[in-house]
């Protein structure tokens, strides 16, 4: 995990990044230009907003008979030249008529931009005003899923022509082994360029090579390209190249509950790889009870997370990079686990290993209550509860492996699958009274 001060520097960038968007973006206005009667088809408007570099320009949508429309963002207080176009030959136009520059070698058509959206109409090469027939409303968008296989690092992201100022995308999320996926909403029959993109510190997107089939075969900004039909659509690539890889199904996301006992300062949260490192200091937590606080979050089934508590509003745990319960790494040492396929919760104390102990100082007397523990069931004999408010079971690295759901009756056996010499935390209670053993499974 990061260190403070490259945090500190990251959201440094941030800040001037979103300086700098402020201080360079402009209002715009959307303008609906529509053209009656070309000579030919297809029809473009093409115009001194892109600076004249996208011939034949933007594509316009037959929308009435013999009528086509477009409908751009355009800075607001601008004056702009442009023409209609049809295949590849632009209008020519009288440069005697007053909706001209009335330049006699460029002869343009003239559109001043307000303050507010506006919308103009011409028959083609005329400055004959026709009748602005309201453009129909934009299709719906459709769900395009993105998946990739073998990324060579984490995390992954994605960025596309769809907002290329939104380096590095959005994240992408683990959907089974070594396989990561995305789903955006995005314009149906419209052509796409993206890539994938993966790294915490420097992200870096893939190297394409362009003479492959899936990208743009553009040498110096080669990308990938996707043409969308009208239909929700999945695709999947191995990474930087195009062989496809079989879609996973979308998983559905398990409820993963974090609690943390006796940490150093308030408030608590919790900070991993599920949000790309990017929310510090991450998820709050609340109080439960007994210096403990907890927070439930939906994460994919299957997937490899790391993490930390974060105390106060900056100070993360410091773990000793030999714990089981980490990823053993000596520079950012995080507590590390994959999550399997049920519901779970991990409890562990501030800076440990260790899972979280009641610190009621009411204990169920042994007098009262024993526990038998086997591979395969577990049994609490009582000699006067008939019943106990709950049971649950964690392993060494405090992953919760059985909770009751409700009430638990005594003097029977609990199915439970334990594994056999591993070590268990047996936790049982009722009311505020709680009795707890160490136990390994001998078969």
């Amino acid at each position: 995990m990061k260190n403070k001060n490259k945090m500190k520097n990251k959201f440094l960038l941030l800040i001037a990044v979103i300086l700098m968007s402020a201080t360079t973006s402009f209002a715009q206005q959307m303008v609906t230009f529509q053209v009656e009667s070309p000579d030919s088809t297809p029809v473009y408007v093409f115009g001194s907003w892109s600076s004249w570099s996208n011939f034949p320009g933007d594509a316009m949508t037959l929308i009435a008979p013999n009528k086509y429309s477009v409908t751009l963002s355009i800075a607001s207080s601008t004056t702009h030249e442009f023409l209609f176009v049809n295949g590849t030959a632009t209008e020519s136009m009288d440069p005697t008529a007053a909706c001209t520059n009335m330049n006699t070698q460029y002869t343009n058509r003239v559109i001043n931009v307000g303050t507010a959206d506006t919308a103009v109409c011409y028959t083609w090469e005329t400055c004959t005003s026709c009748t602005v027939t309201p453009p129909p409303p934009p299709p719906a968008q459709i769900n395009v899923t993105f998946q990739v296989e073998s990324p060579d690092s984490l995390p992954v992201s994605l960025i596309g022509s769809w907002n290329w100022a939104n380096f590095p995308g959005p994240n992408m999320t683990s959907v089974g082994p070594n396989q990561y996926a995305v789903t955006l909403q995005l314009d149906p029959s419209t052509a796409y360029e993206f890539l994938y993109v993966n790294g915490a510190t420097s992200p870096i997107a893939e190297s394409m090579d362009p003479t492959t089939a899936c990208t743009n075969m553009n040498t110096q900004y080669t990308n990938r390209t996707l043409s969308l039909g009208a239909n929700d659509t999945t695709i999947c690539f191995e990474w930087e190249n195009c062989t496809a890889c079989t879609v996973a199904p979308p998983p559905t996301p398990l409820n993963v509950t974090f609690q943390v006992q006796s940490p150093d300062s308030l408030p608590v949260h919790v900070f991993g790889n599920w949000s790309n490192w990017s929310n510090f200091p991450g998820d709050v937590m609340t109080s439960i009870g007994n210096n403990t606080y907890e927070v439930t979050l939906q994460i994919n089934p299957s997937a490899t997370i790391e993490y930390q508590f974060v105390g106060g509003v900056q100070d993360n745990e410091v773990l000793d990079p030999t714990l089981a319960c980490t990823n053993m790494n000596t520079q950012f040492p995080n507590r590390a686990t994959t999550i399997g396929t049920n519901d779970t919760t991990f409890c562990y104390t501030w800076e440990t290993c260790d899972a979280c102990i009641p610190l009621s100082l009411n204990e169920i007397s042994k007098d009262e209550l024993s526990i038998m523990v086997s591979s395969s069931y577990i049994r609490l004999n009582a000699t006067e509860l008939n019943e106990v408010d709950g049971l649950e079971i964690f392993d060494v690295v405090g992953r919760t492996v059985f909770a009751s759901q409700g009430k638990v009756k005594t003097n029977q056996n609990i199915d439970v699958d334990l594994l056999s010499n591993k070590l268990y935390l047996i936790r049982v209670r009722n009311g505020n009274a709680y009795q707890t053993i160490k136990s390994t499974i001998i078969k």
